[in-house]
């Protein structure tokens, strides 16, 4: 019976091939339109977190006065090594973001400077070429591929922060911060960078931007970031080594799990919430545009479908012919709205980033087809409580 009501569904859009196309390109526009804005808001959020998305760490710990603010943390830098005696914890390692600027030749580009411990979980993994600096290397660096697009490449010596040349040997990918590209260099390189940013402050290698860790297997991120907070408010410098640190009692952080601390990075909250309202309304345009071409639909085909039920069609059949239709515009609708964004992001500009990833595509996909079968919901039900006698009666020729 299903088989039936589905090659009648083909069939009947085989004989009305014209309107169909019609019909599908109409939902083409709209499943880009959805894609469209839903990659733009993908991308933007990626190229905010990247840093820390990069990074194989569970857990962030913040000095409290940061309020989850990267850039403003302040965390000691022995701190990173310190935790790996606590329970849940495998591995720590710490890191810090400077924004600032990098040279080449006579064209300046604004980059945030990462310093992090090498081997650690503070390292980022994605490297696409070359290879990471490791502490105490002088003057060499890795940078974001973004940076490729402005010529740079491997064995390429830039400037840092208008005074400091680095070579660069390595390259890693999806590592942005704040929609900027990033440069990774050993601690102590980021900590001068910093100081001769602000003199008054001296130099800060013992103080970097905030502690992540890695948690050992099975254990819970939360309970280990509970775990952090209360062991080191009752931290005492002589514990962990802390000799530079003067009159420490103690040391308030703020320790959370990485999706918190994704989702504290300035505007991606707010950013997320804006774009998930616009893509949803967008979907529900293609929910309504669907149920109003196939109410449409049935109301003229209502004598055809009166006839074949008079003729002993169940209604199943028909409810799954016209089920049938409804899926296939949206499978073209999906597929030729796919192939339009995926041109299209080859060929904006990199300044309006695009991102067409499989994960979302199917996402998309998914929440379209709910909308056209729920737009389709009212079309579907008069096709059910279909009564052949009523139809003739109102159409007796």
């Amino acid at each position: 019976m299903i088989r039936t009501g589905v090659e009648l569904g083909l069939a009947e859009l085989r004989r009305t091939l014209r309107r169909a196309w019609s019909s599908a390109a109409t939902l083409v526009v709209l499943s880009m339109l959805t894609l469209t804005l839903a990659g733009l808001a993908d991308a933007l959020e990626r190229d905010s977190t990247g840093v820390l998305r990069s990074l194989d760490a569970d857990v962030v710990v913040f000095n409290e006065e940061a309020r989850l603010q990267l850039l403003r943390s302040r965390v000691p830098a022995p701190l990173g090594v310190s935790l790996g005696w606590l329970e849940g914890v495998a591995r720590a390692g710490t890191i810090g973001l400077f924004p600032t600027s990098l040279a080449t030749g006579s064209e300046q580009t604004r980059i945030t400077i990462v310093g992090y411990n090498a081997r650690t979980p503070a390292e980022p993994t994605n490297v696409v070429a070359g290879r990471l600096p490791v502490d105490g290397e002088p003057r060499i660096a890795a940078a974001d591929v973004r940076l490729r697009s402005r010529g740079l490449e491997l064995g390429d010596t830039v400037v840092l922060a208008g005074d400091r040349e680095v070579e660069i040997v390595g390259f890693v990918e999806d590592t942005l911060f704040l929609q900027q590209p990033t440069v990774w260099v050993p601690p102590h390189l980021w900590a001068e960078v910093r100081a001769s940013a602000f003199p008054e402050a001296g130099f800060a290698e013992m103080l970097a931007g905030a502690t992540v860790v890695r948690t050992a297997v099975g254990a819970d991120p939360a309970e280990v970031a509970a775990t952090i907070e209360a062991e080191l408010a009752d931290l005492d410098a002589d514990d962990v080594a802390l000799d530079d640190v003067d009159d420490l009692d103690g040391f308030a952080v703020d320790a959370v799990a990485m999706p918190r601390a994704l989702d504290a990075i300035p505007g991606v909250d707010v950013q997320r919430n804006t774009f998930t309202v616009i893509v949803a309304l967008a979907v529900a345009v293609v929910g309504v545009v669907v149920g109003l071409l196939f109410t449409l639909l049935v109301s003229e085909r209502r004598p055809v479908l009166a006839t074949l039920r008079a003729l002993g069609a169940p209604p199943k059949v028909l409810v799954t012919a016209l089920l049938t239709q409804v899926v296939a515009l949206w499978a073209v609708a999906t597929v030729g709205g796919t192939a339009v964004t995926l041109v299209l992001a080859e060929v904006v500009p990199e300044a309006m980033p695009l991102a067409v990833r499989p994960g979302l595509v199917a996402w998309i996909a998914v929440a379209l087809l709910a909308a056209s079968v729920a737009g389709a919901a009212f079309a579907l039900r008069r096709v059910a409580r279909l009564d052949p006698a009523v139809v003739m009666q109102e159409d007796p020729e």
